[in-house]
């Protein structure tokens, strides 16, 4: 146990996480597919009889030792709601305020996603903009990318650190965000929130494609 932590602390928050990825395993496997069977046979008059039906699929056949879970927290759970709520919308928003639900729910998951990659950008920028002055220090070029064996290895391991960094924030989105390499850009699913360069500028997202071109290209030659 971590120094300061209080007894059960770090158990308790083990469990948290273990049951949270239980339900999203089961929201993926048993919950989704049903819905998805269940898309152009069945109507819903809002998104209160929807959860309750996803929370029904849910619950049905749940193994004793497992928690049922309420309708509220598969709505008021960015985890939950993002798996479930863009099928609702999909399938089932047809009532003519698609555009009015649809912020709401861009409110809850994707504001709060792009904050999180917002602040991964912004220290991606001024690890790039350090590593930008230390190559040119060197005499690289600042459009080129540096050979490793002649750059500042120390600015380089920051670098690569902060791509990974960058790459597990977009992996976690469950493609909510996503990288155009032919674009050169990171785009959101709903094309609404960002202007036409991306959530970020090509100067700052072309460096983190080229790096992750060249740690495709290490793999497939590997």
């Amino acid at each position: 146990m971590s120094k300061g932590a209080r007894p059960g602390q770090n158990r308790f928050a083990g469990s948290q996480k273990r049951n949270r990825d239980y339900r999203i395993t089961r929201i993926k496997d048993e919950v989704i597919p049903k819905l998805k069977a269940f898309a152009g046979k069945t109507s819903f008059d809002g998104v209160t009889p929807y959860s309750r039906f996803c929370a029904e699929l849910y619950n049905d056949g749940l193994p004793v030792n497992e928690k049922k879970i309420g309708y509220r927290t598969l709505v008021q759970s960015t985890d939950y709601w993002a798996l479930i709520g863009p099928i609702y919308y999909k399938h089932w928003d047809s009532d003519g305020n698609m555009e009015s639900k649809k912020d709401k729910l861009v409110g809850k998951l994707a504001v709060q996603r792009a904050d999180q990659l917002q602040a991964e950008t912004d220290r991606l920028k001024k690890e790039n903009e350090a590593l930008r002055s230390a190559l040119r220090s060197h005499g690289a070029s600042p459009v080129t990318l540096p050979d490793t064996k002649h750059s500042d290895q120390g600015f380089m391991a920051k670098f690569d650190k902060t791509c990974r960094a960058l790459k597990l924030v977009l992996d976690a989105s469950d493609g909510m965000f996503s990288v155009d390499l032919h674009a050169v850009k990171i785009s959101c699913a709903f094309h609404d929130l960002e202007p036409e360069e991306g959530l970020a500028p090509k100067e700052l997202v072309e460096p983190f494609i080229e790096w992750m071109k060249a740690k495709e290209g290490a793999h497939g030659n590997g």
